[in-house]
């Protein structure tokens, strides 16, 4: 009975396929130009390059925009994109990127790529970026791992060679050198190893930059470490201040030693100049007596009665002819002064 309903169905299908042939082979045309049409053209964006494949072998690079090509199978096109930096993150993975970025939970693995042995034969917790930009499409397609898995196969070489380069220079200083000093040295010349790391593969890959997200020391040890930072920072405090204290100090002292030292030559100047001018003064008048002593010798007392007169109050000019001075005094006045000279004296 089945048999007899299999040979039934057959011949169904032979009287419907002999009845519409030529509606079957329209369509079956109509399926392989449509094929042919969506596989023969293709676009390429602005920041990435067309490498297209005849039966699997680099037949051209494209550029953006706009193309055609041989229909599926016989060319197919992979849309590398060499204008993009992309980003490798180790020790840590970014779950949400923005203002304000969120990671996912530390794992196994992550912990035991961030945890690395300094020179010291201490730990410490290093989480890094790796930023790169592909240089060269068809080597970075076919240089390592083929084309069907060269994007994981790159991201595994520079992971791998990243991670070798990073615990070879953190293997090479101390654990105070990593979490303080040495981070932007360690970058970049983690950048340059990584660099010729890749360069002997000749990957097409070009690294941008190598960045040390957060160097910590592990969980174990961070209160012991936090410890050892604040004593630290409070002694760069101190000796900030010392400093500062020192560099306003010793400006000042200079300061009251060039004035000090100022005056002192201005006063010797200044009496060197006056000594130097009485002792021309006298030189001048010695001069002038021995040329006539007796005019000169006048001339002096003259002078000095001059000066000594002018300081005082009362004068009492006499002459020869006066036997004494008592009529001629204000003697209330002249005994008032000598009363008041007593009582001073007293």
């Amino acid at each position: 009975m089945a048999k007899q309903e299999f040979d039934q169905a057959i011949d169904e299908l032979k009287f419907y396929f002999r009845r519409y042939r030529r509606l079957i082979v329209v369509i079956a045309i109509g399926v392989v130009v449509l094929v042919g049409l969506d596989t023969t053209f293709y676009k390429v964006e602005a920041d990435e390059q067309g490498v297209v494949l005849r039966f699997g072998r680099l037949a051209r690079l494209t550029e953006p925009g706009l193309h055609t090509k041989l229909p599926w199978p016989i060319e197919t096109v992979q849309q590398v994109p060499v204008a993009k930096v992309q980003k490798l993150e180790f020790g840590f993975v970014t779950a949400q990127p923005g203002r304000r970025t969120m990671y996912e939970r530390p794992t196994a693995t992550s912990k035991d790529v961030a945890r690395m042995l300094t020179g010291d034969l201490n730990l410490a917790h290093v989480e890094w970026i790796v930023r790169y930009k592909i240089n060269d499409a068809a080597k970075y397609l076919f240089a390592i791992g083929g084309a069907r898995s060269q994007r994981v196969a790159v991201e595994d070489t520079i992971r791998d060679a990243s991670e070798t380069v990073m615990r070879r220079l953190v293997g090479d200083v101390s654990v105070d050198t990593v979490l303080t000093t040495g981070r932007d040295q360690i970058a970049t010349d983690g950048k340059r190893e990584l660099q010729e790391f890749l360069n002997n593969f000749d990957c097409g890959v070009t690294v941008v930059a190598v960045k040390l997200q957060t160097v910590s020391p592990p969980d174990l040890v961070k209160d012991a470490f936090d410890a050892v930072n604040r004593a630290r920072q409070n002694k760069e405090r101190v000796v900030n201040n010392s400093l500062g204290e020192r560099n306003r100090r010793i400006p000042e002292a200079r300061g009251k030693r060039d004035r000090a030292i100022a005056e002192a030559e201005g006063y010797m100047d200044r009496v060197v100049k006056a000594g130097t001018g009485r002792a021309n003064a006298f030189l001048s008048k010695l001069e002038e007596y021995k040329k006539a002593p007796e005019v000169t010798r006048l001339r002096l007392y003259l002078e000095a009665m001059e000066d000594v007169l002018s300081k005082v109050d009362d004068i009492i000019i006499i002459d020869q002819s006066v036997r004494g001075v008592l009529p001629l005094l204000d003697l209330d006045r002249t005994g008032a002064l000598v009363k008041g000279a007593k009582g001073g004296g007293r």
